[in-house]
């Protein structure tokens, strides 16, 4: 019998907030504020996390605990805007084996589907990348560039297929928390 995965990502989440606050133009500092910076040409897009927002993601670590705990297997993509978030993930998520994969786009093909989905600021793909990827460390890596989500998804079951080991997740609980 196939295992059962749910996908608790975290657009999941950001889409529970009120409308809005969903709105870049409305949206109230103590959710989040955002701003772009110009380095070399390119805009980089950056949210800054407010303490509605810091309670909504802690929320969204604990609710995925909640369906570990009973028994099913989560994929759970994360947009680390704050080092907080990642120290709770290490903190909550130590009693399970967590496989980090990282996935990756170009920028231009990153740009490109921000203006394919029409709703994101221009940089967000950029920013989101610097900000998801500064801190991590990973199991797997996947350049999504030239692959469907359903491409993706095969490689990473073909890695885990083939044996891959869990090992990031501890090293980063290492670096960060110092644990065992």
């Amino acid at each position: 019998m196939a295992q059962t995965y749910l996908l608790l990502g975290i657009d999941t989440f950001w889409l529970s907030l009120p409308p809005k606050q969903l709105d870049l133009n409305r949206v109230e500092p103590q959710y989040y504020s955002w701003d772009t910076t110009t380095e070399e040409g390119l805009e980089y897009f950056r949210i800054t996390p407010g303490p509605i927002l810091d309670k909504t993601m802690l929320g969204r670590y604990l609710a995925i605990e909640q369906f570990l705990k009973l028994g099913f297997n989560v994929v759970a993509d994360d947009v680390i805007w704050k080092r907080d978030w990642l120290l709770d993930a290490l903190s909550i998520f130590a009693p399970y084996r967590v496989y980090m994969v990282g996935v990756f786009v170009s920028d231009e093909e990153g740009a490109r589907r921000e203006i394919q989905r029409g709703d994101r600021h221009a940089g967000w793909d950029r920013g989101s990348a610097r900000y998801a990827h500064h801190d991590a460390t990973y199991d797997l890596k996947i350049d999504t560039t030239f692959e469907s989500p359903d491409q993706a998804a095969r490689e990473i079951k073909a890695a885990l297929d083939a044996g891959l080991k869990p090992g990031a997740f501890v090293e980063m609980r290492r670096k960060f928390l110092g644990a065992a």
